[in-house]
């Protein structure tokens, strides 16, 4: 499996309970009884991707509502994906390249 890019593209992975509290959510998988503890910015990050989603576009948005630049966001937020990708918490896939017209 490769590793994640800006242009991969992300979505939740079945099997998934979620409750949220005071902005942060916690999700129960319950094929693994396993629950998973979300910050804020994570948790907003969840939220994005409950329909499949670019990277770079999950970048543009936090940009858009934090004080964060390009450099920071992209890390952070494939250092994020790829552990959630390690729990089987999100499925990702390649997307093919943008044709141009």
């Amino acid at each position: 499996m490769s590793n994640l890019n800006i242009t991969s593209v992300v979505t939740r992975g079945d099997g998934f309970v979620e409750a949220e509290t005071d902005g942060e959510v916690v999700a129960l998988n319950i094929d693994k009884g396993t629950c998973y503890g979300l910050n804020k910015i994570d948790s907003r990050i969840w939220a994005l991707i409950a329909e499949p989603k670019r990277v770079d576009d999950i970048c543009a948005t936090l940009m858009a509502e934090y004080d964060v630049d390009s450099a920071t966001c992209e890390r952070q937020v494939l250092d994020l994906l790829e552990e959630l990708r390690g729990e089987g918490m999100i499925e990702s896939q390649e997307e093919p390249a943008r044709s141009q017209q």
